[in-house]
């Protein structure tokens, strides 16, 4: 009996929505190693990049309500769309940020389309 049996039976939808979070997540392995590209790259004091690095987990905090509400009032299905397809956009802003106060936008941008948020 084989567990993985039944997965090719899923829609087509399902599929696509399973790929693009994958990619997605993939783009947000950057943010383990964000710390580094800071202090080596940027030149940025261990203290300053720590400060970025918490400004997104406080970020996930303050959003994650937001998303809910989102999700209950547009439907969770749109949501979670825009947050990947806008997710990836920020990601790709990443390295072309070199100034605190643009970093700091970049993050906060990245945390309003928390979309594993916005599952349920």
């Amino acid at each position: 009996m084989n567990p993985w049996s039944g997965l090719k039976e899923l829609p087509r939808q399902v599929w696509i929505l399973c790929l693009a979070i994958l990619v997605n997540r993939a783009g947000t392995m950057v943010l383990p190693f964000l710390a580094i590209y800071l202090t080596k790259s940027l030149g940025f004091a261990a203290e300053r990049a720590g400060f970025v690095v918490a400004l997104y987990g406080v970020g996930a905090l303050i959003t994650a309500p937001l998303s809910g509400w989102l999700s209950d009032r547009y439907g969770t299905a749109l949501i979670m769309r825009l947050s990947l397809f806008l997710s990836a956009i920020v990601l790709f802003l990443f390295p072309f940020v070199r100034r605190l106060s643009r970093l700091r936008a970049v993050l906060h941008c990245t945390r309003q389309f928390p979309q594993e948020r916005c599952t349920g």
